[in-house]
């Protein structure tokens, strides 16, 4: 039966990758390249792309100057034909911070390619089909949209735009990422009688024993797959942030990390795991995804709301190298998180600061960390004060609210996390500043100031 299946989801995948109408991922560092173009409505503000650390991608904000100005202006591929299509699928990544209106996803099959698309072409806004980045008081993760069907749309010159707009009293900052439409196959329904629910209602309670409230429902759900055992059994997530994991108990499927799954299961409490079991009608929708990691305090990480989902300690000190059973045991200042050797063994050594990624289980009255492999574990690696003649950074490690910045010219500092986006921006002025960092979660960042970039660590 293993057999089986797993040859039926090697054809479903082949089939999902056998054609692919659109691919723009910015590395080229151009924003029109492919025939994309823009149209600016209001102002005169413009998309644009932005490259950091190696990611590169397009960029939309109305904050000039110092201040929000009014803004409208739309990011248009090129006419995609898409005639020979059975069922296209249009992916892309999203983040996104501060206040504003949200993107507005729009398609046109008889847009001419160059006119105002307010006065011309008839646009449908399919922005709810899509699942976009929500959090606006942090730059996060990329979010991935999911699939979003565009069946109803085949053309021989289909174009899909993305509208960005803003106030003169706010306006969010958007960056995307990674656009693509790919022959794919859409998650099938669910089975009559069976309610669509998502990871996050399966997990979210307010139970004393930390149990779902849909236990002992079937449900329909899915998410990508993450991390496999050894029996088959997976983990999958959807979206970020707590109840954004579940575990999955079901020996008769052999799957991938990266794939994105549908299911039918009974959610079950396994001596007080959240876990789905009896799983039926699996079905591969695509693969090669990349799931959110959350960044994760130790404390956070022994905590319900982090159950089942994938997780990252960071500067977390070893206190325990042996605690039995090949578990070893961290805490960063907010509290023990005991790592399991379930996927991987680690050695750890007494009193050394590590970094941690895994998924989080609940076993034996404890939850776990369970790193996958061994590029889930590594020694933090401090940071000395920087000091050169322009500028000086201290303290560093930062382990207070404020870090000092003494610089010999008035200049711009931008903060930065380590993939790149954007925290937030700083004016300097000539000799000391006291930049207040309290908002910022454990780990590593970069700041960038007089055309050099430097590391700092919040510990």
């Amino acid at each position: 039966m293993k057999k089986l299946i797993f040859l039926l989801n090697i054809l479903l995948i082949n089939f999902c990758a056998s054609a692919q109408y659109l691919d723009k991922d910015f590395n080229d560092l151009s924003l029109t390249s492919g025939g994309w173009t823009t149209q600016i409505i209001i102002d005169t503000t413009n998309w644009f792309v932005s490259s950091f650390g190696g990611d590169d991608f397009v960029k939309a904000s109305n904050y000039s100057n110092s201040q929000n100005v009014p803004s409208n202006m739309w990011l248009i591929s090129p006419g995609i034909d898409l005639s020979s299509a059975s069922q296209p699928m249009l992916s892309f990544e999203t983040i996104m911070k501060y206040q504003g209106a949200a993107l507005v996803l729009h398609i046109s099959t008889d847009y001419d390619g160059t006119s105002n698309p307010t006065q011309q072409g008839t646009w449908t806004d399919i922005t709810a089909l899509a699942t976009w980045d929500v959090d606006n008081t942090a730059w996060g993760s990329w979010t991935p949209s999911g699939d979003v069907d565009l069946s109803s749309y085949i053309s021989s010159t289909t174009y899909i735009a993305y509208e960005y707009l803003g106030s003169a009293n706010s306006g969010s900052t958007w960056e995307i990422d990674n656009i693509k439409i790919t022959e794919g196959s859409a998650p099938p329904p669910p089975p009559p009688g069976i309610d669509s629910v998502s990871i996050y209602d399966i997990q979210f309670n307010n139970n004393s024993n930390g149990a779902s409230n849909y236990e002992s429902s079937q449900v329909y759900t899915g998410g990508i797959v993450y991390a496999l055992r050894d029996d088959s059994s997976f983990y999958i997530t959807s979206g970020s942030g707590p109840w954004s994991g579940v575990y999955v108990y079901s020996n008769d499927y052999l799957l991938s990390e990266g794939d994105s799954v549908t299911l039918t299961a009974e959610v079950d409490e396994f001596y007080e795991l959240t876990e789905l079991k009896n799983v039926t009608n699996l079905q591969v929708v695509n693969s090669g995804n990349t799931p959110i990691t959350n960044n994760c305090s130790t404390g956070a990480a022994s905590s319900e709301e982090f159950e089942g989902c994938l997780i990252e300690v960071t500067n977390a000190n070893c206190n325990n190298d042996n605690a039995g059973f090949g578990e070893w045991i961290v805490n960063d200042g907010t509290g023990d998180v005991v790592v399991d050797d379930l996927f991987y063994a680690f050695v750890p050594n007494l009193n050394t600061n590590y970094n941690v990624k895994g998924a989080v289980t609940y076993s034996y009255g404890a939850f776990k960390l369970l790193p996958r492999n061994s590029g889930d574990v590594s020694v933090f690696v401090s940071v000395e004060e920087n000091k050169d003649a322009i500028l000086k950074i201290f303290p560093n490690p930062l382990n207070q609210t404020y870090l000092n910045i003494n610089i010999n010219t008035n200049n711009t500092l931008s903060l930065f996390d380590l993939s790149g986006k954007l925290i937030k921006t700083f004016d300097l002025k000539s000799g000391n500043n006291s930049l207040n960092l309290e908002f910022l979660n454990k780990g590593l960042y970069m700041v960038e100031c007089n055309s050099k970039t430097y590391t700092i660590a919040k510990i």
